[in-house]
């Protein structure tokens, strides 16, 4: 796998305090394409950007075809510090269809113990995934979901049956 470099200039430009500046550079990443800006990008969503360049951002991420960049977006979302647009990252994870199945775990953790639309979008990503894992990796997941499922409102029950029943 051959890494990629960062462009200092473009690096500059998204950090910049001109919103067509960033959002010029965001546009440049969108043809261009380079893994290595996610973890920026993912910093400046952090800082509530205006609307326009978190739209931008968003957009581009929700467009991500580069597999490997699948272990970044799961590196984000268990991460405390990113829990402010935990919900926003989960909704780019079904629109890019990149394939999440090896981190299911993630996604059930998350309609598990989040608000209803972080669970919500955490569901969606299950319910678009290509494949399960293999019932003997799954079996922890699932012993999981019925524990959760003893406490979980009217909502969550469903997503969790609903992942119960798509893994059979």
């Amino acid at each position: 796998m051959k890494q990629q470099k960062i462009d200092t200039a473009t690096r500059d430009k998204l950090f910049s305090a001109n919103a067509e500046t960033v959002l010029a550079a965001v546009e440049s990443l969108q043809e261009k394409g380079n893994k290595e800006y996610l973890p920026m990008l993912f910093e400046i969503l952090l800082s509530a950007p205006e609307a326009e360049v978190k739209e931008a951002i968003l957009k581009l991420l929700g467009t991500v075809k580069d597999k490997e960049t699948i272990p970044v977006f799961i590196e984000v979302l268990q991460n405390e510090k990113y829990k402010n647009i935990r919900k926003e990252i989960i909704t780019t994870c079904w629109q890019n269809g990149l394939d999440f199945g090896n981190y299911i775990g993630v996604f059930a953790d998350l309609v598990i113990t989040e608000t209803w639309e972080i669970a919500f979008e955490a569901f969606t990503v299950i319910e678009n995934l290509e494949h399960f894992p293999p019932e003997e990796e799954f079996k922890a997941i699932r012993l999981k979901i019925a524990g959760a499922l003893r406490t979980a409102d009217e909502r969550k029950q469903y997503f969790l049956e609903e992942i119960l029943r798509m893994s059979s």
